[in-house]
């Protein structure tokens, strides 16, 4: 007999800054299609590189075997090491793409400021040199300008996006891993990274902060609004209730929908009726944000 999985879906004590946006914009917002991809894009590339950089973790032992090849035959293919390499240099790229998606709102959203330019590193140079129009959001401006990382990342993107891929090297003292891109230059030098791994991960924090700092400025523009959230599903059917854009927000927030059909059917009863806030609030009434006179 084949069993019918329940899946709960409405968690929103993990959305960050960028799901609130994501699940409340429309109530303030009129997008097209590409910055709509942009908003979901934001949260994909971000974890595409999470998910890169924890799989560079997996594979970080497999440089050993370069090693051993190396001192077995005189010479090693380091076909582990480029594998390896491949995997962290697109999570530079990802980081990127994730920062060019936020622009993208950006842009569409304060499309009338003066000089505000189509480009990402143009929008970064030109707050940081002042020539955006005074309308721009000083908030934004400081998100932006604060985020003295951009320009490594920037310069790594743009030479990853047509290059060879990099080698790493495994030291076997230290246990870091020194990344060398000969076709990326600094000063006339390849590019070398001590320990990439340590310097990625610091980049992935600052790529986080930066975003939450812009879409916690965004999210307080947010004009109030209620959606059509879905809960899970269960035994087969989706639930849903309708959720406002409040704070705290969890998973006894908003106002259960589905159980003007699962409370006369008991067999589709939703599982959370005992322990949820929302149901407990479309049953008995309790009051809420979009409730009253309306004066």
């Amino acid at each position: 007999m084949m069993t019918i999985a329940s899946v709960r879906v409405f968690a929103p004590e993990q959305w960050g800054q960028v799901d609130i946006f994501r699940h409340f914009h429309i109530g303030t917002h009129s997008f097209n299609s590409d910055t709509k991809k942009a908003i979901s894009g934001i949260t994909n590339h971000f974890q595409k590189a999470l998910t890169l950089y924890e799989l560079a973790l997996k594979l970080l032992p497999n440089l050993n075997l370069d090693e051993e090849e190396l001192l077995n035959k005189g010479y090693t293919g380091a076909a582990n090491s480029r594998e390896f390499s491949a995997v962290l240099e697109e999570v530079f790229t990802e980081l990127y793409s994730s920062i060019d998606c936020t622009r993208k709102i950006i842009a569409n959203i304060y499309r009338k400021t003066r000089r505000l330019p189509n480009s990402t590193r143009q929008l970064f140079d030109r707050v940081n040199n002042n020539i955006l129009g005074d309308d721009f959001p000083t908030e934004l401006k400081l998100a932006i300008s604060s985020s003295d990382w951009y320009g490594e990342l920037l310069a790594i993107r743009d030479e990853l996006t047509h290059s060879d891929i990099g080698n790493c090297h495994l030291d076997q003292k230290t246990r870091l891993v020194t990344y060398m891109h000969v076709g990326i230059r600094r000063n006339g030098e390849p590019l070398i990274i001590d320990d990439v791994l340590g310097r990625i991960k610091i980049l992935i924090n600052s790529v986080n902060e930066f975003l939450g700092s812009v879409f916690h400025f965004l999210n307080s523009k947010l004009q109030p609004v209620e959606i059509d959230q879905l809960c899970g599903f269960f035994k087969g059917r989706g639930y849903l209730r309708k959720l406002a854009l409040e704070f705290p927000m969890d998973f006894n927030s908003g106002i259960c929908m589905s159980h003007v059909w699962f409370d006369g059917d008991l067999q589709f009863k939703c599982p959370f009726v005992g322990t949820c806030g929302a149901y407990e609030r479309a049953k008995f009434n309790a009051p809420t944000p979009f409730s009253g006179s309306g004066s």
